[in-house]
């Protein structure tokens, strides 16, 4: 008998990495990405496509999906200010902080 067993496990990706890994899940998607609600799994199966977190390659199939879960019995909306985001919001959200991020002057050149 076969059984799939899932064990929690915390990972880090960094933060400058989400921009452009909500853009590739949301290009997978098409349309569809104004329709979908993003989830960290889309986040974390797009890391695993790209090679971010290697200790998950066993998992990538040969048809480029990738077997992860990311939150216990099912995936749960990302959401922001009570509202659930889609992929292509969150791809918006993700790109609108990098950019008032990158236009804030540092400290040090104050």
């Amino acid at each position: 008998m076969q059984i799939k067993v899932y064990v929690p496990k915390v990972i880090e990706i960094p933060s400058e990495y989400l921009p452009a890994l909500a853009k590739r899940a949301a290009d997978s998607l098409g349309e569809r990405s104004h329709e979908v609600s993003a989830t960290r799994g889309h986040l974390v199966r797009q890391a695993v496509q790209d090679g971010l977190l290697r200790e998950f390659d066993p998992l990538l199939g040969e048809d480029g999906t990738v077997d992860v879960v990311c939150d216990p019995g099912m995936e749960i909306p990302l959401e922001f200010d009570s509202r659930t985001l889609t992929l292509a919001e969150l791809l918006d959200a993700l790109q609108y902080k990098r950019t008032l991020g990158e236009s804030q002057p540092s400290a040090e050149a104050a």
